[in-house]
C-alpha cells in the first residue's frame, strides 16, 4: 500500500433519525479548505454518490445561527432516492443504534456516502487503518505473528456508540493480555518510562490521549530499540474520523450531566490522531533510525485486510 494519507474531507457520522430525513452536520474539525470558506446563510451545490453509483444533487449549507453549523441538506423531492436508500440501509425507524455512515470527498464538490455499520444488519468492529511502515518492510511486518495477532485483537472488539476511549482502551488491554502481551513494561530501569505493551520484541503504544504529549511515545521506541534490541515499535492512534465520534460521545454525556443542553457545549479536545502522526512524521523521521509502524484505529463493517 502507499505510505500516504489523502487530504480530502473524510469523516464518520453516527446515523440518527434526522440523517434519514433531511441531512448531516459536518464536524467542525473537517471544515478546512473550501468548506471553511462557506459563509453563514450560504449554500453550495454538491453531488452525493451512494449505492451502486447513484447520484443526487444536494447542498452544503451554513446555517445562519450562533454556531454556524455546516450541513449537507437533502430533504426536497429531488433527493428522495437518497433518502429512500438511507432508509433501506439503516432502517426506517427511530432507533439507529450503532449505525455509522462514512462521508468521503472524492472529487470537486463530490461526496461518497458509504454505510460502514448498519447496526441491525452488520456487526461493526474496530479495525487497523492504513499502517505506515518506517524503516520497516511491509512484508516483514505482515509476516510477524504479533502483528497479525494485534489485527485480530482489534477486529474482535465490537463498536458501540456508547463506548468512550476509556472503554476501548480497556478492551484492547484485555484482549492483548489474554494473548500473552505484557502490559506497562519498563523500558530502562534507571529512567522508569513504560511502554503500554510488549511481546517478543514488539513494543506497542495505544494512544487515545492528548495530542500534545504523544511525542514521548517516540522516546519510548528509541529507548526500546537502543537498550532492548526491539524488533520494531508500533504506535496506534484513532483516525480523525473515529476521534470525532468519541468526542461527540463526550459532548453528549456532558450535555446529559447539565440541566440545560442550551449551555455552551464542550469543543473538540485535541485527542491524538493517526493523521497528525503521519503529517508530522516527515519532520521527525531523521531521528528514527529504527523500525516503526504507525497505524490508525477505526471501525469496519466486515473483517478485511488492513
Amino acid at each position: 500500500m502507499s505510505n500516504s494519507v489523502s487530504s480530502n474531507i473524510r469523516f464518520l457520522h453516527a446515523v440518527g433519525p434526522s440523517t434519514l430525513r433531511q441531512g448531516i452536520t459536518v464536524p467542525r474539525m473537517e471544515q478546512t479548505s473550501w468548506l471553511g470558506e462557506i459563509k453563514k446563510g450560504e449554500s453550495i451545490p454538491v453531488t452525493i454518490v451512494f449505492g451502486q453509483g447513484q447520484t443526487v444533487l444536494a447542498v452544503l449549507r451554513r446555517l445562519n445561527n450562533a454556531r454556524g453549523h455546516l450541513q449537507f441538506r437533502y430533504e426536497s423531492r429531488k433527493q428522495a432516492t437518497l433518502r429512500n436508500y438511507l432508509c433501506q440501509e439503516f432502517g426506517n425507524r427511530s432507533d439507529c443504534r450503532n449505525a455509522v455512515l462514512r462521508v468521503v470527498e472524492t472529487g470537486p464538490h463530490t461526496f461518497l456516502f458509504e454505510p460502514v455499520s448498519v447496526g441491525h444488519k452488520q456487526a461493526p468492529s474496530l479495525s487497523l487503518y492504513r499502517p505506515y511502515f518506517h524503516n520497516l518492510s511491509e512484508e516483514y511486518a505482515r509476516e510477524t505473528y504479533e502483528f497479525s495477532e494485534l489485527q485480530r485483537c482489534l477486529t474482535s472488539i465490537d463498536y458501540d456508540e456508547n463506548y468512550s476511549q476509556i472503554d476501548y482502551n480497556a478492551l484492547i488491554s484485555r484482549n492483548l493480555r489474554q494473548t500473552g502481551w505484557k502490559q506497562e513494561v519498563r523500558i530502562v530501569k534507571e529512567i522508569g518510562l513504560r511502554c503500554d505493551f510488549e511481546k517478543n520484541g514488539i513494543w506497542l503504544v495505544v494512544e487515545f490521549g492528548n495530542a500534545r504529549v504523544y511525542y514521548q511515545n517516540y522516546i519510548k521506541f528509541l529507548l526500546a530499540l537502543r537498550y532492548q534490541e526491539a524488533r520494531f515499535g508500533i504506535l496506534l492512534c484513532p483516525t480523525n474520523a473515529f476521534a470525532q465520534l468519541l468526542c461527540d460521545l463526550g459532548q453528549r454525556r456532558a450535555a446529559l450531566k447539565r440541566k440545560s443542553s442550551t449551555e455552551c457545549r464542550p469543543t473538540y479536545s485535541g485527542m491524538m490522531s493517526y493523521e497528525k502522526a503521519i503529517r508530522e512524521l516527515p519532520f521527525l523521521k531523521f531521528i528514527f533510525t529504527g523500525r516503526i509502524l504507525i497505524g490508525g484505529i477505526e471501525i469496519q463493517a466486515l473483517p478485511h485486510s488492513a
